[in-house]
């Protein structure tokens, strides 16, 4: 999963321009964090192979998000099926800054995602409740935004309060040491237990994680493309005779 996501930055595998936009809202996206954090499968990726030095068959663009330099390299592949899910995992586990998606209320929101590592290793607790939407500026506030009940603005809050920011998964080890570190000054080496259970058990389940995509050849036919499209993106934009 990992090199597809990097795939997407790079823009070595970019989107058909007749592709409807990221509109994936935060509840969803929890929802698809959950599985992959379980191993749980998510469903094929569908990609259609360019063939090298031939005229370009369908606009294109980048994901959203991806690298300034992924719009003036050609791809090796556009995605077909799959753009929602890997949108949802680039912007939240490799991209670092801030995910801007919508409420299930279609209201615009700008959110940060952590993994309560307690919860995530309890066996009695739904792993989607682990898997939290933090603002922007990393406050959970209540009581019309006067009571601060969760501040993870700093890592060694992060650290304290055993809150695991989702766009360190690809690269754990600073975080790691410092939370190795934190805990050992407060006397508490205990921690790196908790730590390396949830890495063995959560973490591990992203970096392994494996994504099946069926890849469709540079000289599948249009017509085959634009049918291929139409049956397995039923939620997005109707297609036109371009």
């Amino acid at each position: 999963m990992e090199e597809l996501l990097r795939d997407c930055s790079c823009g070595k595998l970019q989107l058909p321009d007749f592709q409807r936009s990221w509109v994936w809202d935060e509840e969803r996206i929890k929802g698809l964090l959950a599985s992959i954090s379980q191993a749980f499968p998510i469903g094929a990726l569908m990609t259609l192979e360019m063939k090298a030095g031939a005229a370009e068959t369908f606009a294109r663009r980048p994901i959203q998000g991806a690298l300034p330099a992924a719009e003036a390299r050609v791809p090796d592949a556009l995605l077909l099926d799959g753009q929602q899910r890997m949108t949802s995992l680039y912007q939240t586990c490799l991209r670092d800054e801030v995910v801007e998606t919508i409420t299930p209320r279609q209201r615009l929101v700008r959110r940060w995602f952590y993994i309560d590592i307690q919860k995530a290793l309890d066996p009695g607790s739904d792993r989607g409740e682990a898997i939290c939407g933090i603002p922007e500026d990393r406050k959970v506030k209540h009581n019309f935004d006067r009571d601060v009940v969760l501040d993870l603005s700093e890592p060694d809050f992060e650290y304290v309060h055993l809150m695991f920011p989702l766009h360190k998964v690809f690269d754990t080890f600073k975080w790691m040491q410092g939370f190795v570190n934190y805990w050992n000054r407060k006397g508490d080496p205990t921690k790196w237990d908790l730590f390396s259970a949830f890495k063995e058990g959560v973490l591990d389940n992203f970096k392994s994680y494996h994504v099946p995509v069926i890849a469709l050849g540079h000289d599948t036919s249009h017509e085959a493309v634009c049918l291929v499209f139409e049956k397995v993106n039923t939620g997005g934009k109707a297609l036109d005779a371009f």
